[in-house]
């Protein structure tokens, strides 16, 4: 077994030891144990502890004793560790359903049971899925919390071990407001894959960056670091990683008026998902899908995709997703002229987030029912609920919508003939620009 390695952090002077435990219990004698690759005598100096076998040698004892190398090195009983991965495995599964409880009781069972076992790469999958539990409760500053908790314990591995908590913490950030601290650390991280040549990390990383510079208005920027992302698309095998940056470039495309690429970006990651059966990604795509047909116009079919989404979104319990989708239904139903629902799904949206609302999508509601607003004709709610779209925006450096929303604001006060007001309000916007 020339490939063969000992697992991060084992515990390796504790192998002889076990190896003896597992041999009487299975009723071997030494020489049984040896089989015909060693001797009588190099099994005895392991268990006696006077030697340390090489990865190879523990590895064909493991399985001459009926467990695994990775149970021999930490201690769990035969076949346990690969039974705690399986179960995290289906964990996460579930959690995309919605089972937001058995997931939080596999992911805290891992956690304590890995620490027993100081087996540091499981602990931290423990802290991983308790803070994909908080993503999907909204929980933004708990899910970043456990994700810090879960990098810091993978701090001194490669790159591509830590890449799911570093994304989690991506996340936080950017879900909590802090933009630029988000993308801060993804180009911190992506130089040191591109230093490192991890394919599949800089292809993570670069797909992330991209909506923190839509954010910030710079498009530009966006659109190269999304094309790089996808010239390293077919250099990365792992579908989770390929399904989240496939949808992250989706967004960039879209803000670039690039539709039909979008289009294909969303559609793989959508059979990705389908395909790691989860969820509540599924319907996270509806709605990028829903939000990429309204933007070329088919208001009806968007709104099918954006119902669909809500449905998934509301069965599964994702609240800030659901809130997103609804919110962009919202928007669609507004333009096809039924104002009065429209108002509903807003309502529906502030009910939902239940005081733990996301900035940006607090600003996203404000604009949407001040433009119901103007539909109606009541200027003096429309400009004050703009002003305070635009001040959302502005806080947690989203310039682009910022930009867009002072742009609506001056184009209202034009109407209503307060001309200097307006002037000032489009210069409120270049100033943002200028601050990119």
């Amino acid at each position: 077994m020339p490939d063969t390695s000992f697992p991060a952090d084992a515990d390796v002077a504790g192998i002889g030891p076990r190896m003896l435990r597992l041999r009487v219990q299975r009723g071997l004698t030494q020489t049984e144990l040896a089989g015909d690759r060693f001797t009588r005598a190099y099994v005895s100096s392991i268990e006696g502890g006077k030697r340390t076998p090489s990865p190879a040698a523990a590895a064909y004892f493991a399985t001459r004793l009926g467990t695994d190398l990775e149970d021999l090195c930490f201690g769990y009983p035969p076949g346990r560790r690969r039974a705690l991965l399986a179960e995290a495995a289906e964990a996460r599964v579930a959690l995309s359903d919605g089972d937001t409880e058995r997931a939080s009781t596999v992911y805290e069972a891992l956690s304590e049971e890995a620490e027993e076992h100081q087996d540091r790469t499981l602990r931290a999958l423990g802290r991983y899925g308790l803070g994909l539990v908080a993503r999907h409760r909204g929980d933004p500053g708990a899910g970043g919390v456990l994700f810090e908790e879960a990098d810091a314990l993978l701090r001194d591995r490669p790159l591509a071990e830590r890449l799911p908590a570093l994304m989690g913490r991506v996340w936080a950030l950017f879900a909590g407001g802090s933009i630029d601290d988000a993308l801060a650390v993804v180009e911190e991280h992506l130089r040191e894959a591109v230093r490192t040549s991890q394919p599949t990390a800089e292809f993570a990383l670069l797909a992330a960056c991209g909506l923190p510079h839509v954010e910030r208005g710079d498009l530009g920027r966006a659109g190269a670091v999304a094309d790089a992302a996808l010239e390293r698309a077919p250099e990365v095998s792992a579908a989770d990683v390929l399904a989240q940056g496939y949808y992250h470039i989706n967004r960039v495309l879209v803000a670039q008026g690039r539709y039909d690429e979008a289009e294909q970006t969303i559609v793989r990651a959508t059979a990705l998902y389908e395909h790691l059966r989860l969820r509540t990604e599924v319907g996270m795509c509806r709605f990028a899908h829903g939000f990429l047909t309204a933007r070329r116009g088919r208001l009806a079919e968007a709104e099918d995709q954006l119902r669909e989404a809500r449905d998934i979104l509301s069965e599964t319990g994702a609240v800030q997703r659901r809130i997103n989708a609804t919110a962009e239904l919202a928007e669609v139903v507004r333009k096809l002229g039924r104002a009065a629902e429209a108002v509903d799904l807003v309502g529906e949206c502030r009910d939902v987030a239940s005081g733990r609302q996301d900035p940006e999508q607090a600003a996203e509601l404000d604009r949407i029912e001040a433009r119901i607003a103007v539909d109606r004709g009541d200027a003096a709610a429309a400009e004050t609920l703009f002003r305070s779209a635009i001040e959302r925006y502005l806080l947690v450096g989203a310039t682009l919508e910022a930009i867009g929303t002072c742009r609506l604001l001056g184009d209202q006060l034009l109407r209503t003939g307060r001309t200097e007001e307006a002037a000032a309000v489009y210069r409120r916007g270049l100033a943002a620009l200028e601050g990119v």
